[in-house]
């Protein structure tokens, strides 16, 4: 065997030899192994960044650098940076093509890359930013359609183009604001701001307190989503939150258990603070392979090293009737009644902002409340 390809071997064979046969089973694991052992791919990022996407590739990935072979780096921001790559590539003109990856590059990309030391790239990140580069490479395709330069743009151009189509293409907000401030289109030239979705009702009260106290005492439910279903439906927590909680959030001394959400940490009632402690000791990820230390996260992912993603925990807890933003404006509307907003802000870590904006509206929640009360009963 390549001597270079020794550390291979040895995060395979971490988790027992059965755990590594078992994977080395899986054709697109082979092909891996293949590729590094007759020199077509290196053992580096960039040389698996060449080989075809998969689910073997990124947890061979992730092995390696959970066991130190390779450097750590951001998954979602190297992943990003590779599809403006292959989207811009697409775009058949050279001056379009140009003026999009600019735009992605020094707008998009710059500003992640100045968060990056403080703040990995999260999912919704790369979704907003890929969602404003499709919009404005379909902006570009409908102007050429009009005959139109992005140079004689006209707001007229801007407003047929909003009105018809869906709503995603006020994604190239962006792109315009962007273009405006370099010149590249008339200086007076916008796109207006969405109007916001109508308010989120809320999940009813008791229907919130019914799953709660399900989720509190039924055993029969995995632990991970008892906990996670929780912080959803007690403390207002977004799932992408949730689910890239640390283990070190979870503080156990003596007899009290409280967890760190904002920079005061929360004291957990019972039965919470027992199913935090149960959660704490029973964490572990979807597998064995390569596993050399226990995972950094509460939820850990399929992946050595990596937190449960949350769209797959909002899938969980979905099927147990738990939806996160009706179950947080509930939860929300119960505590902007009873704590001031700097306390919401530093007991669970909302920002000032929407604190401010839920206790500010605290008075009008009985009157909401009534509304919908209302709405649910048959006329007389």
């Amino acid at each position: 065997m390549d001597p270079g390809l020794e550390p291979v071997r040895n995060v395979l064979t971490a988790g027992g030899a059965k755990a590594g046969l078992k994977w080395l089973t899986q054709p697109s694991a082979r092909r891996i192994l293949d590729a590094l052992a007759d020199g077509t791919c290196s053992l580096t990022h960039e040389g698996l960044d060449t080989l075809l996407p998969n689910k073997s590739v990124s947890f061979l990935r992730a092995t390696l650098v959970t066991a130190g072979v390779l450097p750590a780096r951001d998954e979602q921001f190297a992943a990003l940076e590779k599809w403006i790559t292959s989207t811009t590539e697409a775009v058949t003109d050279d001056g379009e093509r140009q003026l999009v990856r600019r735009f992605a590059t020094w707008h998009h990309l710059r500003r992640l890359r100045r968060q990056a030391p403080k703040h990995p790239v999260t999912s919704n990140q790369s979704a907003s930013v890929r969602s404003a580069v499709r919009a404005a490479v379909t902006l570009l395709g409908w102007l050429r359609e009009q005959d139109t330069a992005l140079a004689l743009c006209t707001q007229s151009h801007l407003d047929e183009w909003i009105d018809g189509g869906p709503t995603t293409r006020y994604s190239a907000r962006g792109f315009i604001e962007w273009c405006r401030k370099n010149r590249h289109i008339g200086k007076d030239l916008e796109i207006a701001t969405r109007e916001k979705q109508s308010h989120v009702q809320p999940t009813d009260e008791d229907e919130r307190w019914a799953v709660s106290r399900r989720l509190m005492h039924d055993d029969d439910i995995a632990i991970e989503d008892r906990f996670a279903g929780l912080l959803v439906l007690l403390y207002a927590q977004p799932i992408s939150v949730v689910s890239e909680l640390p283990v070190t959030a979870v503080i156990t001394e003596g007899p009290q258990t409280s967890l760190r959400l904002g920079d005061t940490p929360l004291l957990l009632p019972d039965p919470l603070d027992t199913i935090a402690r149960r959660l704490l000791a029973r964490r572990r990820g979807h597998t064995t392979t390569g596993t050399l230390s226990d995972s950094p996260w509460l939820f850990p992912g399929a992946f050595p090293g990596q937190h449960l993603s949350h769209p797959h925990l909002r899938k969980r807890l979905n099927r147990l009737g738990i939806y996160s933003r009706p179950g947080r404006a509930s939860a929300l509307m119960g505590l902007s009644t009873q704590l001031p907003a700097a306390v919401l802000t530093e007991l669970l870590g909302i920002s000032p902002g929407t604190a401010t904006a839920w206790t500010q509206s605290g008075g009008n929640w009985a009157r909401y409340a009534a509304e919908l009360q209302s709405r649910s009963q048959p006329a007389g």
